[in-house]
């Protein structure tokens, strides 16, 4: 398993900080896109992440609402690296129903 970047890293603390996630997973699939055209030339090994995020704040808002919301979280680490992300928020019980 790689070290978390400092992208990684600063979007982790943010999000637990914000959310208080009962589970958090980030996974960087940048080295999936490093041969697309839009990455050619980027030597920035953090581009693109896989977040799963389980938290009970997400309770009563709609998906684009949560997605609204983690991404003004990570405004910042947008701005200045990552290029995409993709996104599933769900609270306990939405993740305890689809696992069943």
């Amino acid at each position: 398993m790689s070290e978390k970047g400092p992208i990684e890293e600063s979007a982790e603390r943010k999000i637990i900080e914000a959310l208080e996630p009962s589970s958090l997973e980030i996974v960087n699939e940048s080295h999936l896109h490093a041969h697309h055209a839009a990455m050619r030339g980027n030597t920035n090994p953090e581009t693109h992440f896989r977040i799963t995020i389980v938290s009970e704040h997400f309770a009563g808002k709609s998906m684009m609402q949560r997605h609204r919301l983690v991404y003004g979280l990570l405004n910042e680490e947008l701005q200045n690296g990552i290029h995409a992300l993709s996104l599933k928020t769900k609270t306990k019980e939405e993740m305890e129903k689809a696992q069943a």
